[in-house]
């Protein structure tokens, strides 16, 4: 189980190199989950990914770390299912109009998240 919280950290921190590299296919990658009922994926997603976090952190090295993020993945995506489809669409339509130098930031910020589990796993 510890090997899916690595890999998923490792995913992050792709994720993040891309994004500081390319702050456009961030742009895209809203774009994608802005169409149709896809962010109701995402929050499928998010509920896999934080449930396996929560069921794995007593192996990992920082089991707090690991613990923290989950919840707050976990709270996520019940956060997508409670707000619905309309107000997260409006949070996404946000995400795409912030300047590329913001996206590099919040691409800095996964790219560090993803090394944070990377390590305390």
């Amino acid at each position: 189980m510890i090997l899916l919280v690595k890999l998923m950290g490792i995913v992050m921190a792709c994720m993040g190199i891309i994004n500081v590299v390319n702050p456009g296919s961030m742009k895209k990658m809203i774009a994608f989950w802005r169409q149709g009922n896809r962010v109701y994926l995402g929050g499928l997603l998010r509920l896999l990914i934080g449930t396996i976090f929560l069921l794995s952190y007593s192996q990992a090295k920082i089991p707090g770390v690991i613990c923290v993020l989950g919840s707050l993945i976990l709270l996520g995506g019940i956060l997508i299912f409670i707000l619905g489809l309309g107000r997260v669409k409006i949070m996404l339509e946000w995400g795409d109009k912030r300047p590329r130098s913001i996206l590099r930031l919040i691409a800095l910020l996964v790219l560090g998240i993803g090394a944070l589990v990377i390590y305390s796993a």
